[in-house]
This record gives structure tokens, C-alpha cells and sequence, in this order.
């Protein structure tokens, strides 16, 4: 770094949060803060104006920014007030920069202690340097928190069409055909149990193995991936799954939830509490059978079936005759329809999220080193070009406000 420092404790001291349960909260406009963020609301606050909010228990070394008066409670140290004078706004970003997460000091619960952070050395601009600073990155950070809020927007739209399409499942008020899962499966099959498939089995690459911790609700998680060899897999070959079957998560939160096996993984198996479901598509399509189980009402449906000594799970074969409404087939076709459209714009909308992180981080550290001139930073943000995209209705219904489906023109390295 050549642009000159200065120790953090010389631009600001870390004040306690003060405890408020939840019980002693009165109905109120003011945020309480603890250390991942807004943790609830109160009538009053102890904070005066804008506030930079750290956390010290728990989410340690997080960083949120309040524009109004607040509460962070005792898991947290916050600044409203700097030694010198200094953009808070600024000295918030310098403080995302210097990832305060790495100095935990607790091994059973997480803690920093402000010494040590006040150690950490920040670099040293001017107060019209820092404005300037500070209107760039802020312009990149409003542009991530835009794309990343479109991204959790769209989330739940699936969800909602599908009602919106076939009615609440457990009410069937269109009086759709009632039929139970395995009626219309050509496989219902669950994963390998006990020493069929062990942690030791698993390999650097082979064959994929879809657990738990990858079904997410209408989406596999593509992360803590786990492979065996095709030779044990060999002796597995029963559970072969193949791209588009339904793959169900039977226990974890939610106890039910569903994703379709996609393209880019050719093979896979299935873990054990996994149930594979290869669709009969002459009687359904995998997408309409994958959100009917994403349905907080299909869970309703199937609570009766709920049991477990240890953790609450629904085994294959109570799942296998859950009574669900089998609309006709040219219908589930039509939202199989919505859902390709669909995916194909969350796709655009995690590359544009993944983007505008980059963007921000690039030009965070920039400035962290002291190489963002003002200059340097308005073109950096004139690279940023928008450009909205109508969606098309399908069936006339329309595609979720594409609130982050831009796209970002910038060099990505």
C-alpha cells in the first residue's frame, strides 16, 4: 500500500451496545441493531443521527450503516461520533475493507475485542478525497444491494403462479384429480443407507452425490460437493439419477423441499433421507411435481406424516402416498413453460448479482489501497451500463418486474 496510514483507533472509538431484550421492546420506527443487522424495532434510541454498527458477539466483525438514530444492543460496538473529522460513510467502507471478521478471539463464542481492531491501520485521505470515495463506492454498493434484493424478490414467484394456476393444494378448489406421488412416478426411489455409502467412499471427482445440504427449495445447491468412484458407484446403480428427476429433501428446514436434477450433471445418486422421483410425463411434468412440494401447503398436507426420534423427516414411503391434485397434463406443460422462462432469467440475474459484487469489491479494494483517485472512480462507474429488458407474458401471465436483470458491461479483472 503507498498511499499513507493511520491506526483505526486514531479516527474513532468503539462504544458498547446497550442490551434490549426483546420482551422490553415498545412498538416503535426505531431499528435495533445486533450484530447480522436489524433484529427488531423500538420507540427509542441511543444513538443520535447516522451510526456505523460492528458486531462483537456472534456475526463478529459484520458491518451495517444506519442512517437514523438507533439501538445496537450488547453484541455489537457502534461509532456515530469520529476523533476527526472524516465521512462516516467513509470510514464505514474502510471498515468493511478490513474484514474485521478475521480477529476472533473466542473459541466457544465468537468476540472481538476493539484493541485489537483499533490496531488495524487504515489509509489516510483527505476530506474531499474521502467525499469522493465515498460517492463512487456508494454508487457500486446501492448497485449490488439492488441486484442481490431483485435476486430474493423473484424467489418466491414460482410459488405464487403455481397457486395463482392450480389453487392452495390442500383445498384443491378447482377440483383437480387427487392421486398419490407414486401414481405418477416411472421411479421413487430413496438413497443408499448405512455402509452401502459412507463418508470414506466419497472421492476428489467420479460420480456426483446429491445430499441434504444441496436441495434447495426449486434449486440445487451447487456447493460441498461430494463424489464416489465409478466403480462403487457401479454397485449403486440402482439410484442413478439423471438430469430433470425431482430430487426431494425429506429433513432439514423445510422438512419438505425440491429441486430438478439439472443439465450440467449428466449422472448423480441420491444420498439416503434424498428421495429421487423420475415423473411419468405422460401423467405429469417434473416441474409442475418439484414447486407442488416447494409449497408451504404441501407441507401442511403431509405434517400428519412427519415423525422422527431425533429430527422430525417424512421417509420415502409415507412421501410415496401423499394424496396431491394431478391437474391435466396440457396445463402442467404450461408451467413447465413459465418455469424454462424463468430459470433462464435467474440465471441472467445471478450473473448480474455476481457482477455487481465484483465491481464493488474491485473498486473497495482500490480505494483500500489507496490507487482510487477520483478520476480513476468516475470511470469505473461509467462502465456500469444499464440496460432494462421487457419480459414477455407467458399464458398472460407475467414474468416477476425484472428489477435486476441488467447487465453490467465491465472488465472483470
Amino acid at each position: 500500500m503507498n498511499q499513507q496510514c493511520e491506526k483505526l483507533g486514531e479516527f474513532c472509538d468503539f462504544l458498547y451496545g446497550d442490551g434490549l431484550p426483546e420482551a422490553q421492546r415498545k412498538r416503535g420506527a426505531i431499528p435495533v441493531y445486533g450484530s447480522n443487522g436489524i433484529v427488531g424495532w423500538h420507540n427509542q434510541a441511543i444513538t443520535k443521527g447516522r451510526t456505523i454498527i460492528i458486531g462483537r458477539k456472534g456475526s463478529i466483525g459484520e458491518v451495517h450503516f444506519s442512517e437514523s438514530p438507533c439501538w445496537p444492543i450488547d453484541t455489537t460496538y457502534y461509532v456515530e461520533v469520529t476523533k476527526r473529522p472524516c465521512d462516516l460513510h467513509w470510514l464505514y467502507y474502510m471498515l468493511i475493507a478490513l474484514d474485521l471478521t478475521q480477529l476472533n478471539k473466542s473459541a466457544a463464542v465468537p468476540g472481538l475485542n476493539r484493541d485489537d481492531a483499533y490496531e488495524k491501520e487504515i489509509p489516510l485521505y483527505s476530506p474531499s478525497e474521502q467525499k469522493c470515495i465515498t460517492a463512487i463506492l456508494k454508487k457500486a454498493d446501492r448497485l449490488r444491494r439492488f441486484r442481490r434484493y431483485a435476486l430474493e424478490l423473484s424467489g418466491t414467484y414460482l410459488q405464487s403462479v403455481l397457486l395463482e394456476m392450480f389453487g392452495d393444494p390442500a383445498k384443491n378448489p378447482k377440483h383437480w384429480q387427487i392421486r398419490p406421488l407414486r401414481s405418477i412416478a416411472l421411479k421413487f426411489s430413496d438413497g443408499p443407507f448405512g455402509s452401502n455409502l459412507k463418508t470414506e467412499h466419497y472421492t476428489s471427482s467420479g460420480i456426483r452425490v446429491i445430499r441434504l445440504q444441496n436441495i434447495g427449495v426449486g434449486q440445487l445447491i451447487n456447493d460441498d460437493k461430494a463424489y464416489i468412484s465409478e466403480a462403487h458407484f457401479a454397485t449403486l446403480d440402482k439410484h442413478r439419477c439423471l438430469p430433470g428427476d425431482v430430487i426431494v429433501g425429506t429433513l432439514g428446514d423445510p422438512n419438505l423441499r425440491a429441486c430438478n436434477l439439472p443439465s450440467f450433471i449428466p449422472v448423480a445418486l441420491n444420498k439416503a433421507d434424498c428421495v429421487q422421483i423420475r415423473v411419468n410425463p405422460k401423467e405429469a411434468t417434473a416441474e409442475y411435481i418439484c414447486w407442488l412440494l416447494n409449497l408451504p401447503h404441501t407441507l401442511f398436507l403431509a405434517t400428519g406424516m412427519i415423525h422422527g426420534q431425533t429430527r422430525d423427516r417424512i421417509n420415502m414411503g409415507r412421501l410415496a402416498e401423499l394424496e396431491v391434485p394431478i391437474p391435466p397434463l396440457s396445463l402442467q406443460q404450461d408451467f413447465s413453460h413459465i418455469v424454462q422462462g424463468y430459470n433462464k432469467l435467474r440465471t441472467r440475474q445471478r450473473e448480474a448479482e455476481r457482477q455487481a459484487e465484483h465491481l464493488f469489491q474491485t473498486l473497495l479494494h482500490k480505494a483500500f489501497q489507496g490507487q482510487l483517485t477520483s478520476d480513476e472512480g468516475g470511470m469505473s462507474v461509467s462502465d456500469i451500463e444499464i440496460a432494462h429488458r421487457q419480459t414477455p407474458e407467458v399464458m398472460g401471465i407475467p414474468e416477476p418486474i425484472d428489477t435486476g436483470a441488467f447487465q453490467l458491461a465491465l472488465p472483470l479483472e
